[in-house]
């Protein structure tokens, strides 16, 4: 019998760089960690801010009794909330506003508000800051029926109407 012998051939693994491998990883643990620390410290000084930021604004906030004066009268003619709610919609609820002397603020003394109950109308007389008389005012109106403001009122538009609402400013006086 004939012997065969078999060559051995070594079996060629792929080798794995096992310690570039591990490097890689760490690198990649190093990075995730610090961009999670980077984010997580960004994210808490925002909050902080905006929690600064909206505890300043609410300390700027105008008070009733400090900043200005808010009077009801003929209470029985219309109701708070039917008034409170035309008042915003006309925004006479922004007192940062009426309080802004600058151009684009408000710069109002005193307003006074006289209810049209025939006409369901509201009309205002605006008294503006450094006012000399009774007659510097400008006058508006809102529609309680149709929810807008009417332009081109006359002076006499108020004349007889009782009078429900009155604000006044603290601040310049």
């Amino acid at each position: 019998m004939k012997k065969f012998y078999f060559k051995q051939r070594a079996v060629k693994k792929p080798k794995l760089p096992y310690f570039s491998l591990i490097i890689a990883v760490i690198i990649l643990i190093i990075v995730i960690a610090s961009l999670l620390f980077v984010f997580q410290d960004k994210q808490s000084s925002v909050s902080h801010s905006e929690t600064s930021q909206s505890s300043s604004q609410v300390t700027n906030q105008p008070k009733e009794g400090k900043d200005y004066t808010v009077q009801y009268s003929n209470s029985s003619l219309i109701k708070h909330s039917t008034l409170n709610t035309a008042l915003k919609k006309a925004g006479l609820f922004d007192f940062t506003y009426l309080l802004n002397t600058s151009d684009d603020g408000g710069n109002d003394a005193k307003i006074l508000v006289y209810y049209n109950q025939t006409n369901q109308q509201l009309v205002f007389k605006f008294y503006q800051n450094g006012y000399q008389s009774a007659n510097d005012y400008q006058i508006g109106c809102y529609d309680l029926k149709q929810q807008t403001g009417i332009h081109g009122l006359q002076s006499s538009a108020f004349n007889g109407l009782p009078l429900v609402y009155t604000w006044e400013n603290l601040q310049t006086k």
